[in-house]
């Protein structure tokens, strides 16, 4: 199987860094607060939109293909199904079926001028779907494409789609694409576009702007079952059940439907979605349902930043204080003692504590009740070797089964896993490459540096040293120290670039007050060889120091050699500074 890889696009740097001083503010607030009695004034109430929101869909059903195009056995049918499922729900429902390249045009337009500001718009396309060249194209009944290229003018593209919405001043957009197929105009000889197959599936979507959640029947690069003739197909029967259910907000709508998918088709078909909702939308609430959203003092402490499921941006490990979490998650779990969430935030905070058996027994209480957040934990128990004989096989069977419901950090270790391969699998880079792919298409930053090394290293595709450091840079606005280090190395080097040693420099300073020791040498490096800046062997000596205090062989004996050209004074001088660095919060 031919997967391909969509490439990345550039998010606005302002939305990133806005991003990072949250997820900042909100670890320096839990390492401040004394005790666990002071949790409770500082959780804040998640916005929920519910009631009298204006709703309204646009549902599009292209099912009878003209020409050469393979019709579809089901569409049409998924799309009335999912229309009555929505005005069951109060929206107001806009049905097109067979819509032409114009139709499809006039019907997205009409629907966008008539939208009223400040509602919650949904946006339902069954029929077929393809990618080319990272974007997803949603096929009318009348195209005929004699090249690929031609799919610009005679589709509609889903950053399009997007755009349109997203400039009509709606608190919430929902796409849902059930379009995952294979090439649809191969049914002519003369429509397999040479042998290409990039076209396989769609490429996950990037998401520039708040407010928005786009859904697939299937995750990225996959197809998906379009069912039996005069049936449902999986995604659009198990999406209408899910929407029914009273009291799940729509993030919590779109796991179930991956649930009843994955366990309709036999892990065959699994559904993915991208959000960036600001808010929890509950088409159908009950009473008690947004209380159950506000955050506990427990996931003040120990939420965790990749969980599907949190209710806070979440604090990362390192800064993870159990000594303050642990008294937190107890009070909490003890008020709510069935809470899954909760128990695999105090396992959280137990396992750091090194207290692995209770951590392991909480995870397992968890997982049976099927929450994303325990495989994720249970995984790292086996990755680590904590509390159970260390297993990457079975670590990744855990990871599996939270990337597949989401988990963008498990989609990054099944990822590397396969990169790397265990002791009794050898290195998948197909695989290896997918995962990540669907893990950066989550933002998930270390996604991006590992990508970066395949197209640089050249690791299951082509060598691409430009299309490396896109990834890099990606990872880099997102804050992830190795990206920032291996973009930096580019720029040093001239790897795809032109050679500028003052953005060198930048880089990997940035990844020094990260605490990343690939920093330290490389800076120490470019103030001993005079690169971009006038030589310093004072200012060498402390950076390769703090890289020997990690204990690299190299920087060590770079470190030994340039303090032997000083007095003791000078000696002294630079090693308390080293120690400053070192003892201080931030360098």
């Amino acid at each position: 199987m031919n997967l391909s890889i969509a490439r990345a696009t550039r998010i606005r740097p302002a939305r990133r860094l806005a991003s990072l001083l949250f997820r900042l503010a909100c670890a320096v607030l839990v390492a401040a607060l004394p005790a666990p009695g002071g949790f409770r004034a500082a959780a804040q109430e998640i916005e929920v939109l519910a009631g009298d929101v204006p709703r309204h869909a646009l549902v599009i059903g292209n099912q009878d293909y003209q020409g050469d195009t393979r019709d579809l056995a089901n569409a049409a049918g998924d799309a009335a199904l999912i229309g009555d499922t929505l005005e069951g729900l109060g929206f107001v429902v806009t049905r097109v079926e067979n819509a032409t390249q114009i139709e499809l045009s006039q019907a997205l337009l009409g629907f966008a001028r008539g939208l009223p500001k400040g509602g919650i718009v949904l946006v339902f396309f069954a029929g077929h779907g393809v990618q080319w060249q990272g974007e997803n194209y949603f096929i009318p009944v009348d195209a005929d494409p004699e090249e690929l290229s031609d799919l610009r003018l005679i589709s509609l593209s889903a950053s399009n789609l997007l755009t349109l919405l997203a400039e009509r001043d709606s608190l919430a957009n929902i796409f849902i694409f059930d379009a995952c197929r294979n090439n649809p105009f191969a049914k002519a000889a003369n429509r397999t576009f040479g042998g290409q197959t990039e076209i396989r599936g769609l490429a996950p979507t990037r998401i520039r702007f708040t407010g928005n959640l786009v859904a697939y029947s299937t995750a990225p690069g996959e197809v998906s079952s379009d069912g039996r003739p005069g049936e449902h197909s999986p995604y659009a029967w198990a999406l209408s059940q899910a929407l029914a259910r009273p009291g799940l907000g729509i993030e919590s709508v779109f796991k179930l439907t991956r649930s009843l998918v994955i366990g309709a088709t036999g892990h065959a078909q699994i559904p993915w979605e991208n959000s960036s909702l600001t808010r929890d939308i509950f088409l159908l609430p009950e009473a008690e349902t947004p209380e159950a959203l506000r955050p506990t003092e427990c996931d003040i402490a120990a939420g965790h930043p990749s969980d599907p499921d949190r209710v806070t941006p979440g604090i990362d490990y390192a800064l993870l204080r159990p000594a303050i979490a642990i008294p937190a998650c107890r009070a909490s779990l003890n008020r709510d003692p069935e809470n899954a969430r909760l128990m695999t935030l105090l396992a959280r905070a137990l396992l750091k504590a090194g207290q692995y058996e209770e951590a392991l027994a909480l995870n397992h209480r968890a997982a049976e009740t099927g929450y994303t957040g325990a495989f994720h934990n249970i995984g790292n128990h086996y990755k680590q070797g904590s509390g159970v004989e260390r297993n990457m096989d079975t670590a990744l069977e855990w990871f599996l089964k939270a990337a597949e419901r989401g988990h963008p950090e498990d989609a990054y270790n099944a990822g590397v896993i396969y990169l790397t391969g265990t002791d009794t699998m050898p290195p998948d880079l197909e695989r290896a490459r997918l995962w990540l792919e669907r893990s950066a298409a989550q933002d998930y930053p270390s996604a991006f540096d590992r990508l970066g090394i395949l197209y640089r290293d050249g690791l299951g595709v082509p060598a691409d040293p430009a299309r490396a450091n896109e990834n890099f840079e990606e990872g880099a606005q997102l804050g992830d120290a190795s990206a920032m280090v291996n973009l930096g190395t580019a720029y040093l080097k001239g790897q795809g670039v032109e050679t500028d040693y003052a953005h060198a420099y930048d880089l990997f300073r940035r990844a020094a007050q990260l605490r990343r020791r690939s920093a330290y040498t490389n800076l120490g490096d470019m103030y001993r060889r005079g690169q971009g800046r006038e030589t310093d062997m004072e200012e060498a000596a402390f950076w390769y120091g703090l890289a020997a205090f990690q204990g690299h062989a190299y920087s060590l004996e770079q470190f030994n050699a340039a303090l032997a050209g000083f007095d003791e004074a000078k000696r002294e001088a630079i090693n308390e500074r080293i120690q400053q660095w070192i003892h201080a919060d931030f360098g």
